[in-house]
């Protein structure tokens, strides 16, 4: 079972708003990872009356050493504390989670949805007109060749290795390579597709 840590913003926040935010995080990593998970306690109830942010910092920065898993709660990257953790994290190989559930609905930066298409969603731009359409990535590995000419590229155990892509699901079902243009890689209509 894997070790999660919860990053949250909670300044002005009330012990029952944060308590809620945790139960979301905890439930959002459960169907990320498709595996029950352990909580870190990084809910400091008890903390001294003058502890100051540095001394909580700290404590956490501990407590996330333990982690196998990090999640950063809706609006992280506004709170200093949490984007130390999130650096942290990064810099020292602990898987991330990051919510961005207040930017789905609302549309986001093509480099928002790049990083959520490596974490397995499916993303579209608002204004594409045909139904059903939506990106997924695709991580590299290798198929039976088809042709004669995959044959020629296939390797010692028969198959043809393929790089990582992004696929498009078309309007008419098919799926298919995807490049991004100017216009998509500029737009912030981006959202997340269920």
């Amino acid at each position: 079972m894997k070790k999660l840590f919860i990053s949250q913003p909670m300044k002005d926040k009330t012990d029952e708003e944060i308590l809620e935010v945790r139960e979301k995080a905890i439930e959002s990593a459960k169907q990320q990872l498709g595996e029950d998970v352990e909580v870190i306690d990084s809910f400091f109830q008890e903390a001294p009356h003058d502890a100051k942010p540095l001394w909580f910092l700290g404590r956490s920065l501990e407590l996330l050493s333990a982690a196998d898993i990090a999640y950063f709660a809706k609006g992280w990257e506004n709170a200093r504390g949490c984007k130390i953790e999130n650096d942290c994290a990064i810099a020292y190989g602990i898987n991330v989670i990051e919510d961005y559930s207040d930017v789905e609905d609302s549309g986001m930066a093509f480099g928002i949805a790049l990083d959520l298409l490596k974490k397995g969603c499916k993303v579209a731009r608002e204004g594409w007109n045909g139904r059903g359409m939506f990106l997924y990535h695709v991580p590299s590995a290798s198929y039976a060749p088809c042709t004669p000419i995959g044959e020629e590229c296939a390797t010692d155990n028969g198959n043809v290795p393929y790089g990582a892509y992004i696929a498009m699901k078309t309007a008419q079902g098919n799926v298919v390579p995807w490049l991004a243009s100017q216009t998509d890689m500029l737009s912030e209509d981006w959202v997340v597709v269920e």
